[in-house]
């Protein structure tokens, strides 16, 4: 198993096995805490070969630097080969949070588990803006 894409941004999806993402990210800077991003993707692609077909857990975690979990979320997935004979497929997801709610500035990260197994994190890094600047803040598309 191998993860050919792990990305925040604002907006993520899967259509016909394809993945989008609008705005990639790994920082945001804000005025005031706490602050709730109003909407904030997970994108995931991962590559499997034959042996990997079957049923699996996916877990992914938003965690602050003191363990406190901001989002998780549990799916089990079943990886499908297609007909065609092929050595290795990919898989496309997205994972939408609404209002995730940021209660301090710091170090984040998201964490992208396979059967329990870590298969890549993410790191989001969340500063307040103290120079009067502009904001640099994903909530507007």
């Amino acid at each position: 198993m191998k993860v050919l894409i792990a990305a925040i941004s604002d907006h993520a999806w899967v259509e016909n096995g394809c993945l989008t993402l609008c705005r990639a990210f790994d920082s945001i800077k804000v005025k005031k805490f706490p602050y709730a991003i109003p909407r904030m993707s997970f994108a995931l692609r991962i590559l499997i070969n034959r042996l990997e077909e079957g049923e699996h857990k996916l877990n992914l975690s938003l965690t602050d630097s003191d363990g406190k979990k901001l989002m998780n979320s549990d799916i089990n997935i079943k990886f499908q080969f297609p007909a065609e004979s092929v050595p290795e497929t990919s898989f496309s997801f997205a994972l939408n949070g609404q209002n995730v709610v940021f209660q301090k500035p710091g170090d984040y990260v998201a964490n992208i588990l396979v059967d329990g197994r870590l298969e890549a994190s993410v790191p989001l890094y969340v500063r307040e803006e103290k120079d009067g600047g502009p904001l640099e803040i994903p909530d507007k598309i």
